[in-house]
């Protein structure tokens, strides 16, 4: 019995010492960033890798000197461009959102609940809640939609007094209705409680009649708030763990500090609510199932009944278009009947297969019944035709009760699971790839300030960028959304509202909330996918006293899940999991990567562009739910939304980005490129990088046939600054990466690749040729035609027949071709592009490359302690002479340090007298060099793709800003990261290459990758670039390991 109990304290142990690692201290710790910089690391036995395609040794035309090529092709590339499309498309989508149908009887009567006095519980309530529901206290009137603060384990009230107009007042029941409130409603009529509902995006109602008094009645909601599951901070910035389901998307609100940062988990009744009088026999819900293989559709009603009897109905159905003008049928009655069918065994009984109508029951009731749509008109996103059923409730006698109409769209959307690769889309029979963007706030709140306009606005900005459907992130949203994505033909996927980790506990809840949400959106024919869970981790996120810990635990909650939205609704395709870091899930792998902004994330950023995929499930296609990079907002919204503190006093003067409330940016950039000056040279660089890091991955991802579904992270801002990794700010001024992601994303595209773009003169390029093609035909009469340009002149040119396959991607050939010798540095620009049958060019790619003059063997004599090492490799690629004496040498390079140390005496007074002693990759730790103590320390967030040559160094006064960045390794093939390790050292060293140090919180500044020390004649030198594997290939790495030793 002792050791049993030993065990059970070991495991407890473990599990707290697990949970503690997992505590987020106070501080601010960025928990995005090191959610970016995870890994995926318990079950990778069970995965398996995605390698390049092998591409066959298949060669295009060489080119022809010519004097005349082709002119590059004009694109969509401006804000003016931008908004002229956009009235263009307002002009070709807005018929859509039209109603033809005929104009509904009403049959309901509702009172608005627009306003409030509202006020955050207090001590006094919690002893004394009946003064409360009388409306005592200091309140502040608010507007509904209402959302914001405070977040936690709070508590709201909602206080107002109404009375009935005379017209509601005719009718027998009265229902409280609320679309949504945020976390906990409990809802008091006159001193009642009539009610109570969890979770913030059903919508819900309650019966209120029995409550009601003549004249003036009371109307109190509570609302509650908690910490959400994902964990959020508490007052302190301590972040705690608690009952609410809530991911981290959400409205915001406007605080600069707080509110405006990646959607903080406020509380509220964020969603319009009212009181409807209805007759007690009424419409709960319509759904429409459309079957359009069948030519009908499948109508699924919930009719409820507030008689104290049974009550028989009769339905009188009639179809319409709604945003076309044609009428299906009308008059269609429906009566509810059965036949009693026996069971086996049991005796006879007189009904035995005898039909009989239906009566309805108290509460609701359920009927399903099938409608003729014949020759349907089919919704897709670039027609999305919508239907409008139009049903009457009438009694026995045929008196009408009630009349309702539900829109819906003649679709089918599925998934192959049984056919090898796993997990094709089909929309109406055809394949389909999702390509789009995640969403975090601006199209909600569109809705709650209802600015319809907008709304369509940003739906239309996402069909301009060439997306074909938008990830609802983390959250359900408003059904007005959805409404107008139906009628403007924009996909969306909707995602339930958790992030990395359930409470055990809170498993019923989460299923409930599936199934609420499939409820939401089933009647949505622009609404095609669901899923569970974003960014699953394992063992509770390092908290498995207070999370679900095993992947075992989460399969059984999807599958309860599964059951409960098939139950709503069989056709609905299912996704799992939208980023996950315990795979493998049910269904389709999805994994998110932003190997550009949180460096190493996912995998290489050379292997990603070389073709390769994270480790995943045997047999599946794949996708990639979020990928992204920061950059700043345009100038404008800077100076007109930006607090005075953030911006800069003088802007003639340098400026640094520390003080933006949330801001990745600072701290990131060192990675990626060089420190900038001035506030607009930070937009500058900050959109350059996101529009860089855009095309590389989205081109990748359009070259892999496997990968099926991805969406940029994010579209829109929906505050200043919110989250900046926004492709468009606040105010709808596009970013780079917004006209990037558009190009990448049109629907034929052709691609340029290459590992390499800098090249001695008489070398050979190779680069690799790309059709990308979704949709399922096959272009007729097109041409491909490539041509190099030098200075804006076409000097080589070629031509030939593209190949395309239907919804896929085609490699088409390597393009050789010699750079031509040259006695400086030359650019040349590669252009692809496809051109058809009109001779009107479709799409291009360009990339540009340089050519270096043949480097000359380094004239100085060095010495080294490398004999068959790294060093020794390096200063042989090189072709420097090796000397035998280090008394000879005007340079000595070191391997090891430990050398040095042995000698320091001899090598202290060789510097002292002019020779210059250089370490190349120091260890990490403490050394001693010279008079001074140099600490090399590790980069954190992987290893580096870039250091910077903005250092006035004389070394490198000549260099460009990206001539150390995204350099080609040899040995790998591939592009591959050359800094994992950083100079400390004080004044007395001056860098030569700079970097800095990337933290979750904290700004550390800028370290070295290169430094120098005087001392004496001579100098101390240390590099940490990696230059092994590096030098023949990247003239600009020759040129520093030359420029070290001379």
């Amino acid at each position: 019995m002792a050791i049993k109990i030993k065990s059970l304290v070991c495991i407890l142990l473990l599990f707290t010492g697990l949970a503690s690692l997992g505590q987020q201290k106070k501080g601010g710790e960025d928990h995005f960033a090191q959610i970016g910089n995870r890994v995926q690391a318990t079950r990778t036995h069970l995965l398996e890798d995605k390698l390049p395609p092998v591409l066959p040794e298949k060669y295009l035309l060489a080119m022809e000197r010519v004097n005349k090529g082709f002119s590059p092709i004009e694109k969509l590339d401006t804000e003016e461009e931008l908004k002229a499309e956009l009235a263009r498309m307002r002009k070709e989508f807005l018929p859509f959102m039209k109603n033809y149908a005929p104009e509904i009887e009403k049959t309901r009567e509702r009172l608005p609940l627009s306003e409030f006095q509202w006020r955050e519980e207090t001590a006094a309530d919690r002893t004394n809640f009946a003064s409360a529901l009388q409306g005592q206290g200091s309140w502040t009137t608010v507007q509904i939609p209402h959302y914001g603060p405070p977040e936690g384990r709070a508590t709201t009230y909602y206080y107002k007094e109404f009375e009935l107009p005379g017209k509601m007042q005719e009718y027998e029941n009265q229902f409280i209705c609320f679309k949504g409130v945020d976390y906990i409603a409990e809802v008091f009529v006159n001193g009642a409680l009539a009610g109570t509902h969890t979770g913030f995006f059903a919508p819900f109602e309650f019966d209120i009649t029995k409550y009601l008094v003549k004249g003036t009645n009371t109307l109190l909601v509570k609302v509650k708030n908690d910490f959400s599951t994902l964990g959020s901070p508490d007052g302190g910035g301590e972040k705690r763990i608690g009952d609410k389901i809530y991911a981290a998307s959400g409205l915001g609100w406007d605080d600069p500090v707080r509110g405006w940062h990646h959607c903080p988990p406020g509380m509220g009744i964020y969603q319009d609510c009212y009181i409807e009088s209805r007759a007690p026999l009424h419409f709960n819900d319509i759904f429409v199932r459309p079957l359009p293989e069948e030519e009908s559709a499948e109508v699924w009603f919930e009719i409820n009944n507030y008689h104290p009897d049974f009550k028989y109905i009769t339905l009188d159905l009639n179809l319409y278009g709604q945003n076309f003008e044609a009428t299906e049928f009308e008059n269609l009655k429906y009566t509810p009947s059965t036949t009693y069918v026996p069971g086996v065994g049991d005796l006879a009984k007189p009904q035995d297969w005898q039909e009989s109508k239906l009566h309805l029951g108290y509460g609701v009731n359920f009927f399903k019944v099938k409608i003729p749509v014949k020759s349907p008109k089919i919704w897709n996103n670039d027609t999305p035709w919508l239907y409008q059923l139009q049903v009457e409730l009438q009694d026995e006698e045929g008196n009408l009760l009630d009349k309702q109409a539900s829109s819906f769209g003649m679709r089918t959307f599925t998934q192959d699971t049984k056919n090898t690769p796993k997990g094709h889309f089909y929309l109406n029979g055809e394949r389909i790839r999702l390509r789009g963007a995640n969403t975090m706030g601006f199209l909600q709140n569109d809705v709650k300030n209802k600015d319809w306009e907008q709304l369509i606005d940003d739906i239309l900005l996402a069909k301009i960028c060439n997306m074909n459907f938008i990830r609802l992130t983390q959250r359900p949203v408003q059904p007005e959304i959805y409404e107008y994505c139906d009628q403007l033909g924009m996909m969306l996927q909707t995602d339930l509202p958790l992030f990395g980790s359930l409470r055990p506990h809170l498993m019923d809840e989460a299923v409930k909330q599936a199934g609420e949400m499939e409820r939401l959106v089933r009647n949505h024919p622009s609404n095609v996918v669901v899923t569970y869970i974003n960014e699953r981790f394992s063992n509770g996120e390092g908290h498995p006293q207070r999370n679900m810990p095993n992947a075992e635990d989460y399969y059984k909650l999807f599958k309860a899940c599964d059951q409960l939205v098939h139950h709503w609704n069989p056709d609905r395709v299912i996704k799992a999991g939208d980023g996950d870091y315990d795979p493998p899930s049910p269904g389709l792998p999805d994994n998110h990567c932003y190997n550009t902004w949180y460096n190493g994330h996912g995998l290489g950023l050379g292997e990603l562009h070389k073709g390769h995929w994270m480790k995943v499930k045997p047999g599946w296609l794949y996708g990639c739910g979020e990928f992204g990079a920061e950059a700043f907002d345009s100038y404008e919204v800077m100076k007109k939304y930006w607090p005075e503190s953030w911006l800069p006093q003088d802007e003639s003067k340098a400026w640094m980005p520390n003080k933006v409330s949330k801001a990745q940016t600072h701290r990131f950039h060192y990675m990626w490129y060089p420190t900038p000056d001035k506030l607009e040279d930070w937009i500058e660089a900050s959109q350059d990088h996101q529009a860089w890091a855009t095309r590389l991955v989205t081109e990748a991802f359009r070259r892999d046939n496997r990968m099926l579904t991805f969406a940029i992270h994010l579209f829109i801002d929906a505050w200043p600054a919110g989250w900046m990794k926004a492709i468009m700010d606040v105010d709808r001024t596009p970013k780079k990466a917004f006209f990037a992601y558009r190009d990448a994303l049109a629907p034929v595209m052709v691609n340029l690749r290459t590992d390499r773009y800098k090249y001695y003169g008489g070398e050979k390029a190779s680069v690799e040729a790309w059709i990308c093609n979704d949709p399922n035909t096959i272009p007729q009469g097109y041409e491909l035609r490539w041509q190099i340009e030098k200075n804006g002149k076409v000097i080589y040119s070629a031509q030939a027949d593209p190949k395309f396959i239907k919804n896929g991607s085609q490699f088409q050939g390597y393009i050789d071709f010699d750079l031509p010798q040259v006695k400086k540095r030359t650019k040349y620009d590669l252009r692809l592009a496809l051109f058809n049958e009109e001779d009107k060019g479709i799409s291009e790619s360009l990339i540009e490359l340089e050519a270096f003059p043949t480097q000359k063997p380094s004239a100085k004599g060095v010495y080294t302690d490398s004999h068959n090492g790294r060093v020794r490799q390096l200063l042989n690629e090189i072709g420097t002479v090796v000397l035998e004496s280090m008394d000879e040498a005007q340079t000595i390079v070191v391997e090891n340090h430990s050398f040095y140390l042995e000698n320091k005496t001899q090598m202290d007074k060789l510097v002292e007298n002019g020779s210059t002693l250089l370490f190349l990759e120091l260890p990490e730790g403490k050394h001693k060099v010279g008079n001074s103590e140099v600490g090399i320390e590790k980069t954190i967030m992987g290893e580096y793709y870039f250091v910077s040559p903005k250092t006035g160094h004389s070394l490198v006064k000549n260099n460009e800003d990206f001539d150390f960045h995204f350099w080609y390794d040899q040995s790998k093939n591939t592009v591959r990261p050359f800094l994992n390790s950083m100079i400390v050292a004080k004044k007395s060293w001056m860098p030569i290459l700079g970097t800095g140090k990337t933290t979750w919180k904290d700004i550390k500044g800028e370290y070295f990758a290169a430094a120098e020390m005087k001392h004496g004649k001579g100098l101390y030198r240390i590099c940490q670039v990696q230059l092994n594997n590096r030098l023949e290939a990247n003239p600009t790495a020759f040129d520093l390991l030359k420029g070290l030793i001379d």
